[in-house]
């Protein structure tokens, strides 16, 4: 079992399978970029990797990116590190943009729980923050949510001046639609 400084097991593992995102969000701290796909880990080697980190404690995965939806093979990966004895959970960060169309596939095949970043419900400012479309992210969401995927997060990215009063429309989305809101502090960047 690996354990930190103080002692305390280490049980979670995120994984970037990706660098590479659909969106270009002005807050992003560049894990998603414009990536060469030849440079990501192959299904093998991310199999791999997690097979080593059960054996050593491991117990919940979380895919990060990047954009994970945006890898042609993501059914497999989640598949493969489903049934892998000892993973407990499994789950996904994603901008929700390409989750409606997949989202019941990603179940059946082993994911337990996503979370969305959605920084807005406001169409115009989602379009000016991400370059995506708010409908996209939001029919994830409700299709996450559908298709049993449990808790669905949203982590909302608070950008003072920019969408800090948009954050009991946020609740009261999140109240309505069975998930959970996470507020992220950012500190300013200067985004108009």
């Amino acid at each position: 079992m690996i354990c930190d400084n103080y002692g305390r097991p280490t049980l979670n593992l995120r994984i970037s399978v990706t660098r590479r995102c659909n969106l270009r969000c002005a807050y992003c701290h560049k894990e998603g970029e414009i990536g060469d796909p030849s440079t990501e880990m192959s299904l093998d080697e991310i199999l791999r990797i997690t097979r080593i980190a059960v054996d050593l404690g491991i117990e919940r995965v979380k895919l990060t990116g990047g954009e994970p939806l945006i890898r042609s093979d993501i059914l497999g990966i989640v598949e493969g590190i489903a049934k892998i004895q000892g993973v407990k959970d499994l789950s996904l960060t994603t901008n929700g943009a390409l989750l409606a169309p997949i989202a019941d596939d990603l179940r059946k095949r082993g994911l337990d729980r996503v979370n969305v970043s959605i920084p807005t419900l406001i169409p115009g400012n989602y379009r000016r923050l991400t370059d995506g479309s708010l409908t996209d992210a939001v029919s994830g969401i409700k299709a996450a949510v559908e298709t049993g995927l449990y808790p669905v997060k949203l982590n909302m990215v608070v950008l003072r001046g920019i969408n800090e009063d948009e954050i009991f429309e946020m609740i009261n989305f999140a109240r309505n639609d069975g998930v959970v809101l996470q507020l992220i502090e950012l500190e300013p960047l200067g985004i108009d």
